[in-house]
């Protein structure tokens, strides 16, 4: 008898488990330190709660599984601080191999759902829309989008034996990064999976939305610097304006443009994990995350996330483009149009 209740409670023992309190930032934190921590109110923590548990959520409890919401908040605390995740695991009571996994998840996640919030203009309305708050800012008809590249930097990824290509002219290694976005500053096109010395004009030529405004699919105008080749639906600067119009072109054109260069700052700010010495992965998951923030860039927009003070428009840094010869007839015969017609 003795040796069956000894044996029971030997049972009962290595049921037993103790686990580490994982504390809900949504009842610990107030909306302030949410931003603060995650880049997001706590209804936009709700919101991507509800939008991404279905992907993360295990079948079964078995081994205590990581509930959805812990995972992105694990997430969202990488990309707000892009600190090192033995820092992000200690702050939730979480693994290193358990917070790797956990933002792998939630960026594969928010990848799923890339087109359901990174769209550009295709309807009729919507172009007309965009065309007209453009034209709102400095008078330069047509525009359905500025676009820039910025680059991201790798610290410490395994490059070889490429590595040479990830070196950009700044000597560093990076992914460069095409975005395109709205007046409104939504990202409408990311392009994040060329290395760094790869030139902005060519991540232009060898992309899908070239193809369609080269097959007229998309209506309307890009403006870009003049580290892009003039198109007939690409705007670059006049490189030595000699007549007022002239002036006047440019000056509106840099007014217009401008908003990419404070989208960069701004996607940069808000998610920290893209600054700095840059991100410490394989360039492949560089990408993906890269994209992630970008989906979720759009999210905190969409919600109309209030911003913090830091969350200032903080303009990208320089790449120091070199100039792209001006050959495009068709483009030289669609700026003129634009410059004696708007630009009196």
């Amino acid at each position: 008898m003795a040796a069956m209740v000894e044996e029971a409670v030997g049972r009962a023992l290595r049921r037993e488990r103790v686990f580490r309190d994982r504390t809900n930032p949504l009842d610990a934190y107030c909306d302030t330190e949410l931003r603060k921590r995650y880049r997001f109110s706590r209804r936009g923590c709700i919101y991507l709660i509800h939008l991404l548990r279905i992907d993360l959520e295990h079948p079964t409890g078995r081994s205590r599984a990581l509930p959805a919401s812990l995972q992105i908040f694990l997430a969202l605390a990488f990309f707000a601080s892009g600190a090192l995740l033995t820092t992000v695991g200690t702050m939730h009571g979480i693994s290193i191999a358990s917070t790797s996994r956990a933002i792998r998840r939630v960026t594969k996640a928010l990848f799923r759902r890339r087109n359901q919030f990174i769209k550009f203009p295709k309807s009729e309305r919507d172009v007309l829309h965009i065309q007209e708050q453009f034209f709102a800012v400095a008078g330069f008809p047509k525009v359905v989008g500025v676009i820039d590249c910025t680059h991201v930097h790798l610290h410490g990824s395994k490059l070889k034996p490429i590595e040479h290509l990830y070196v950009n002219r700044k000597n560093r290694h990076s992914i460069n990064v095409q975005l395109i976005c709205g007046p409104d500053f939504l990202i409408s096109n990311v392009v994040a999976r060329w290395p760094g010395s790869t030139h902005d004009s060519r991540i232009l030529q060898m992309s899908r939305l070239a193809r369609k405004f080269e097959q007229r699919e998309y209506k309307g105008i890009l403006l870009g610097d003049s580290g892009y080749p003039l198109l007939e639906w690409l705007m670059t600067p006049v490189l030595n304006p000699s007549t007022d119009q002239e002036k006047s072109y440019n000056n509106a054109h840099v007014k217009t443009r401008v908003k990419i260069e404070m989208l960069n700052g701004q996607l940069k700010n808000k998610f920290r994990c893209l600054i700095g010495h840059g991100l410490a992965m394989k360039p492949k998951r560089a990408c993906d995350v890269i994209n992630a923030c970008c989906i979720l860039f759009n999210i905190s927009k969409k919600l109309r996330e209030p911003d913090m003070e830091d969350d200032i428009q903080v303009i990208d840094e320089a790449d120091d483009a070199f100039h792209v010869a001006e050959y495009n007839i068709g483009g030289q015969a669609a700026r003129s149009h634009i410059i004696n017609n708007f630009f009196v």
